[in-house]
């Protein structure tokens, strides 16, 4: 019986202490499981920050290389803003260099200009930087006595840039006591070296003074009084004849006579070679500027 008992407990406790083995084994499995699962994790976790650090390295060099690397669109503005500064300054020495020059000189200067608006090349420049040196004063060398006629503006027709020209312009390029004034400011406190009497074929307010008729106003009549002495003793173009260009040709000699005799200024500065007159025609269709003399 106590043999029996015994080898019951033995029993017992073998299966006992199996039990406590296979339950000690299971929770160790779990938590190797656990562990493994936890160093995969932290694995992965590692790696995503190593991607988003590559991500944000690869923006940052590309956000770096676009700062280095202007757009196309930055390219080019920046580009034409240095050009047009190149242009207006390489026109600005130019104007510096020419300081001194001859009225022959002058002339042909003029003379090119006309050729490009002949041909339709005009001289493509920024006004920003001409603009910025011309508020410390201008120094025009030539002065354009011309029509008012719309079809003849004289910087287009010489293909000039601001302060280039000193322009007068009146009905029949007159010479009145306005104009003179104009004129006379620029060659005493200007400078200016040469004066174009600018006048063009089919003038309208040398028209009216060939057809003599009366004018419907004052002011109308002032224009043709100032035309007709120009006239009354030709033989090419009479009062009351037919318009033609020798009627423009006698004008431009008349306002070239009235500058010298109603101003001392004038008359002085030409006297001492400080000035020179030419008279010039502006063909309309052609544009072509041809001097008289």
């Amino acid at each position: 019986m106590t043999n029996n008992i015994r080898t019951i407990f033995r029993l017992l406790s073998f299966s006992l202490i199996l039990m406590l083995s296979v339950s000690a084994g299971t929770v160790l499995l779990s938590g190797c499981s656990s562990t493994a699962d936890a160093a995969k994790k932290s694995k992965s976790k590692k790696k995503k920050p190593k991607e988003n650090l590559d991500e944000e390295d690869s923006e940052a060099d590309s956000e770096e290389k676009g700062s280095e690397k202007p757009s196309e669109t930055e390219k080019n503005e920046s580009g034409n803003t240095e050009k047009e500064a190149e242009k207006d300054e390489q026109h600005g020495d130019k104007k510096k260099d020419e300081s001194g020059r001859s009225a022959d000189q002058i002339w042909n200067d003029l003379i090119k200009g006309n050729e490009k608006f002949i041909a339709g090349k005009h001289t493509n420049a920024s006004f920003i930087s001409i603009r910025k040196q011309l508020t410390k004063g201008q120094k025009p060398e030539v002065i354009i006595l011309g029509c008012a006629d719309s079809r003849v503006p004289p910087e287009l027709v010489f293909d000039k840039n601001l302060g280039e020209l000193f322009v007068v312009r009146a009905a029949g390029n007159i010479a009145d006591p306005i104009s003179l004034g104009s004129i006379e400011y620029a060659v005493e406190h200007l400078h200016s070296k040469v004066i174009v009497i600018l006048g063009h074929e089919s003038c309208g307010a040398v028209a009216a003074t060939v057809s003599n008729e009366k004018m419907p106003t004052k002011n109308l009549s002032a224009i043709v009084n100032k035309i007709a002495p120009a006239l009354e003793s030709s033989k090419s173009c009479p009062l009351g004849g037919k318009m033609n260009n020798s009627c423009v040709e006698l004008n431009v000699q008349q306002s070239a006579k009235d500058v010298l005799a109603n101003s001392p200024i004038i008359k002085k500065a030409v006297k001492e070679g400080e000035l020179t007159i030419i008279r010039a025609v502006y063909e309309l269709e052609s544009g072509k500027v041809v001097r008289l003399d």
